[in-house]
């Protein structure tokens, strides 16, 4: 359960000086639409969070778990992902080019349609999830774990794949 009322994150969102989150817990809430670019969000709970269209750009959120959020047509582009914890979430459509996706989880998420352009998910486990239709163009895939994935008509094209699991092109 959340440990910060809804009010008092939209009022610091709307700041001029992007706030600093650091261990806080938005488990639970609905905060679809709001804008978190460039936040600093370190191990912060988004667990069955509703985030649908909400905007991540150059947010810094390693370590940061968003395990069976809806983050449907969200944008984290370029944003600091290391370590983060995407198990289940749905991420139908969302845009997740030229982020820092290093040794994140994505067990059984939904990733159709999704962007990973450029991407960096060196060490990602992808085990399970659902990589129809996504775009892994130029990204960094090595070592990345894709066993039981679903990539029908995935794209994986000047995607860098050494010691990929579970993936053969």
């Amino acid at each position: 359960m959340a440990n910060i009322s809804l009010a008092k994150l939209k009022a610091m969102l709307k700041e001029e000086t992007r706030p600093h989150l650091l261990d806080i817990d938005l488990s639970g809430l609905d905060l679809s639409g709001l804008d978190f670019s460039s936040v600093t969000c370190v191990k912060t709970n988004f667990n069955k969070t509703a985030l649908v269209k909400t905007k991540f750009e150059n947010a810094y959120l390693s370590g940061s778990s968003f395990r069976e959020a809806d983050l449907n047509s969200a944008n984290f582009n370029e944003a600091k992902l290391e370590k983060a914890d995407f198990s289940k979430a749905n991420l139908l459509n969302a845009s997740l080019s030229r982020a820092t996706l290093t040794s994140a989880k994505f067990f059984r998420a939904n990733l159709t349609e999704a962007s990973f352009a450029f991407a960096n998910l060196a060490g990602a486990n992808l085990q399970g999830a659902n990589l129809e239709a996504a775009s892994f163009f130029g990204a960094d895939l090595s070592n990345a774990d894709l066993t039981q994935a679903k990539t029908d008509k995935a794209t994986f094209s000047k995607a860098k794949l050494d010691g990929v699991i579970g993936y053969k092109p």
